[in-house]
């Protein structure tokens, strides 16, 4: 592979000796470039090229011919051509290298040739896989066109998302409400549902049936009216309620289920029954015209604690005496249940028996005014007992007007008596259910 041919230069001359160290020179960098590119492991011919002798497998000539180089050419490699060592190697720092011995690896390493291992690429080849400045403009370009491409997509996956559900809530969300509604409304059959309806859906594929419904109702409503305003029947105001809470009768019929409410519980005239007029009140089923007197009457007959049988005996004994005597204005019946002297017998002052009697007797053979009945309901008897030993008792009482067979019923009084440790009446008043009552 070395060029014989003669020089310009004499043998010995220094000259002729350069020019043949330059031309060996290059003759070996020649023949290991060319060893690179034909295997991908680097690996060199066993036959030293200058004269053909075994060598290493590793070397590049034999040990003979790599001495006379030394010996006759003193090979000085170019500053150029000098390997360095790269970063974070292992080879120490002083070691040189000899280009003519060290292993065809070590010289790729020094001279920072790049090959690929596995594929045997060159290093002219290798080079092209490296972006240059301009590659990397390039690749940035392209990022730069990729990622506006990304955001395009996701754009027109937002925007079609946006519009599957405008049409989802135009079509069939709005559709699904307005059947709902409309089922609701059917079901309730009432005022407020149809107008629900009417107002919630104003396009609904039933407005006109919701509009005949609602005005069929309105007129039932009126004609129901007509009919429970003299009604005494509490269910069917409580009915009518139910079926048109926000009719425009609805307060008058409030009003008149207040009123029937309250004539049974006076008619009841029981704590129980005042107990519950006064619960309906309070929870809304009317407005409540008569509970400060509910709750009056209440108090005089809610028995707040126990008293003793025998007690309540002999109360219920002298009230039972003298509203039968009083009934038929028996002289020596009620001169028996009264106290010798007399505090109060409702309007009238205190008054000695006797003088009360005399006026009982000349005012019932003057009056006109039909004979009263006085029936006290002695299961109701409410009873306190003072710290002079004497007694309060108030129970329900019922008057009865009239002759036989046409008695008029008058009930919600309630008897107020009192009386001393002998059990005999030092006071007698009445609450009566509404002013003006006999």
């Amino acid at each position: 592979m070395l060029d014989e041919t003669a020089s310009d230069h004499a043998p010995g001359e220094p000259g002729f000796r350069i020019s043949n160290v330059r031309k060996y020179i290059q003759n070996i960098f020649i023949f290991v470039k060319q060893e690179l590119c034909l295997k991908t492991d680097h690996a060199m011919s066993h036959h030293c090229p200058l004269c053909g002798k075994e060598k290493k497998e590793e070397a590049l000539f034999c040990d003979a011919c790599s001495n006379k180089l030394r010996a006759e050419y003193e090979v000085v490699l170019p500053e150029s051509l000098q390997p360095h060592p790269k970063g974070g190697t292992n080879r120490p720092s002083g070691k040189e290298i000899d280009p003519l011995t060290e292993p065809v690896s070590s010289l790729q390493d020094s001279n920072e040739i790049p090959t690929n291992e596995k594929t045997g690429s060159s290093a002219d080849e290798l080079k092209g896989s490296f972006p240059d400045a301009n590659t990397g403009e390039a690749v940035k370009r392209s990022s730069s066109r990729k990622a506006g491409r990304r955001l395009v997509r996701i754009a027109v996956i937002l925007l079609l998302l946006m519009i599957a559900f405008l049409l989802y809530n135009e079509l069939i969300r709005k559709g699904n409400l307005e059947r709902s509604g409309w089922d609701t409304a059917i079901k309730a059959n009432s005022v407020t549902g149809y107008l629900h309806y009417i107002e919630n859906h104003p396009d609904g594929a039933h407005f006109e049936e919701a509009q005949a419904a609602l005005m069929r109702l309105k007129a039932d409503e009126a004609d129901r009216w007509e009919v429970m305003r003299h009604s005494e029947l509490v269910t069917e105001l409580r009915d009518f309620l139910l079926q048109f809470p926000e009719s425009n009768y609805a307060p008058l019929v409030k009003r008149r289920l207040d009123s029937l409410t309250w004539m049974g519980a006076l008619h009841s005239n029981t704590s129980s029954a005042y107990s519950d007029y006064m619960m309906m009140a309070e929870s809304g089923d009317f407005n409540g015209d008569y509970l400060a007197e509910a709750e009056t009457r209440y108090r005089m007959l809610f028995q707040s604690y126990p008293v003793e049988q025998s007690t309540l005996d002999s109360v219920r004994i002298v009230v039972n005496g003298f509203c039968s005597a009083l009934s038929s204005l028996d002289h020596a019946g009620l001169e028996q249940w009264f106290a010798p002297r007399v505090e109060r017998y409702y309007f009238s002052g205190p008054l000695s028996r006797e003088r009360l009697l005399g006026e009982l007797l000349i005012g019932a053979a003057r009056s006109e005014e039909p004979a009263i009945t006085y029936i006290p309901d002695l299961e109701e008897v409410q009873l306190e007992k003072t710290l002079e030993d004497r007694y309060r008792i108030n129970l329900p009482l019922l008057k009865s007007l009239g002759g036989t067979g046409t008695r008029e019923q008058l009930p919600g009084y309630i008897l107020h008596l009192e009386l001393n440790p002998l059990f005999q009446i030092t006071a007698v008043h009445e609450t009566k259910p509404y002013p003006g009552a006999p």
